[in-house]
C-alpha cells in the first residue's frame, strides 16, 4: 500500500525551489540568531525524497495528475543537472537555475 504523499510539504519545497529570494535568505544563511537553514541538496530532498515523491514518480503511480507529474519529473531532471558542488551563489545564479524556478511556480499553481 502506497503512503500518502504529504502535499502541503510539496507545496513549501516547490515555494522555495520557485523563489529566487527564499534561495538567497535560506541556501546563503549561516544560521546565525535561530535564521532558518536550507541548502541546494536539502531542498531536493524535500521535495522529492522526503515527501515520498520521488518513489511514487519513479513507479509511475499518479501523484497529482498526468500533466503535473509530468513537469515534476522534467523539475528532478533540471535540478539534477546543476552542479551541487557549486558554492550556493553559483547555484543560484546558474542559468538553469531560471527554469527551475519558472516550472516550480507554474506547479504550485497545478498542485493545489
Amino acid at each position: 500500500m502506497a503512503i500518502p504523499i504529504d502535499r502541503e510539504r510539496v507545496r513549501d519545497s516547490l515555494k522555495e525551489w520557485a523563489s529566487e529570494e527564499d534561495q538567497r535568505r535560506l541556501w546563503l544563511s549561516d544560521g546565525a540568531n535561530g535564521a532558518e537553514v536550507s541548502s541546494f541538496v536539502e531542498a531536493r530532498e524535500s521535495l522529492f525524497t522526503d515527501t515520498g515523491l520521488a518513489l511514487d514518480l519513479d513507479r509511475g503511480r499518479i501523484v497529482f495528475d498526468s500533466t503535473a507529474d509530468a513537469m515534476l519529473k522534467k523539475l528532478d531532471m533540471l535540478i539534477s543537472q546543476i552542479d551541487a558542488n557549486q558554492a550556493p551563489n553559483q547555484i543560484i545564479a546558474d542559468d538553469q537555475m531560471r527554469e527551475v524556478r519558472q516550472l516550480a511556480s507554474t506547479l504550485l499553481r497545478l498542485v493545489r
